[in-house]
């Protein structure tokens, strides 16, 4: 049986996709947002 190489060093190539972004809780959506995404979901 032919034994594969430890699958991490094959992600280390690419750096992370979040890397130096703000990652916490985004503001809540204004009511204006919210009306938009209803319109278009009907």
């Amino acid at each position: 049986m032919e034994t594969t190489p430890n699958l991490p060093a094959i992600r280390a190539l690419r750096p992370a996709w979040n890397k130096g972004r703000i990652v916490d809780q985004k503001r809540p959506l204004k009511p204006k947002h919210v009306w938009a995404i209803r319109v278009r979901l009907n």
